[in-house]
């Protein structure tokens, strides 16, 4: 059976996602519901083991640095009219960053206004 291009691709990028999980173990404390009134605070709590997933590895969502923008007339087109963005104005410079783009990257690294900022969600 021949393997075409896009199934090379695909195998790939499902291996790289899997290889990017990892799971380790960490001992926490963890406070008590409702602790007694004869207790110490080191007394009201309890250590537990907990599996900590990690679907991403470090620095797995990469930022939006320098980005582009539309114009006013491209935006309309482009966004739906009740979209949620995150506004931002500083010294007449103002900028709209979508809520459903910023999902996908977390963090958009921009000057405005010549004022550095980062935007997050």
């Amino acid at each position: 059976m021949k393997k075409t291009p896009t199934a090379l691709f695909f195998g790939w990028a499902l291996s790289l996602m899997l290889s990017a999980c990892t799971v380790a173990t960490q001992t926490i404390k963890i406070p008590e519901a409702e602790p007694s009134s004869t207790q110490t605070d080191a007394e009201s709590t309890e250590e537990r083991e907990l599996e900590i997933v990690t679907l991403l590895p470090f620095d797995g969502i990469p930022a939006i640095d320098d980005p582009d923008f539309l114009n006013a007339s491209q935006a309309d087109e482009e966004y739906e009219p009740d979209e949620l963005v995150i506004g931002v104005e500083f010294n007449g410079d103002a900028r709209a960053y979508s809520i459903p783009h910023l999902s996908s990257h977390e963090i958009v690294n921009d000057t405005v206004g010549g004022v550095k900022i980062a935007v997050t969600w």
